[in-house]
């Protein structure tokens, strides 16, 4: 064999030529490389959709966070515009929010925000330690006087999924600032 041939990969037999060059992919490697392939996107699916859904259930619950929000700042308004808005409401019963095209109004009937959440709104009595005017339990023990003027707010927002329903509370106390 002269070195011509061998440069050119050729081996050469007296009965037979055979080309010996590795230019090309067997049938194994392709379909190894495919399998891989495939096996990376399922992957890639998989953790979208994964996240996906993640990020759609952790909106939910956003959104009820700023509706929590949203209602104690429409009760507050209710008393900026009248003590009498949160004293005429029986405590212990649960509201509604609604808005009436120029402001906040308070109701018994039950209404969906975004067709998802329903907001509750719930006022309370407060009572005041006679010793030092700290606000107590209604089931204190201390000696303790109804404060007219005080509200204690309790605001719900619950949003059902296809096998629960979610819910979030914020309480905070109100009281009147302006009569």
């Amino acid at each position: 064999m002269n070195k011509r041939q061998k440069q050119k990969g050729l081996r050469h037999n007296s009965v037979f030529s055979i080309h010996n060059s590795q230019r090309g992919l067997s049938l194994v490697e392709v379909v190894i490389g495919t399998a891989l392939i495939l096996l990376s996107l399922t992957g890639l699916t998989t953790a979208y959709t994964f996240y996906l859904k993640a990020g759609l259930k952790n909106t939910d619950s956003l959104k009820s966070v700023f509706l929590l929000q949203e209602g104690v700042e429409a009760v507050t308004l209710l008393r900026d515009d009248a003590w009498s808005n949160l004293s005429s409401l029986t405590a212990g019963t649960s509201y509604y929010l609604s808005w009436n095209g120029t402001k906040w109004v308070s109701t018994t009937t039950s209404a969906l925000v975004d067709s998802v959440f329903t907001r509750t709104i719930m006022l309370d009595s407060v009572y005041r330690k006679n010793a030092g005017n700290d606000i107590v339990d209604v089931s204190a023990p201390d000696a303790k006087t109804l404060d007219a003027n005080a509200r204690k707010l309790t605001v719900t927002v619950a949003w059902g999924t296809a096998s629960t329903t979610q819910n979030r509370k914020m309480v905070t106390y109100l009281t009147n600032l302006f009569e």
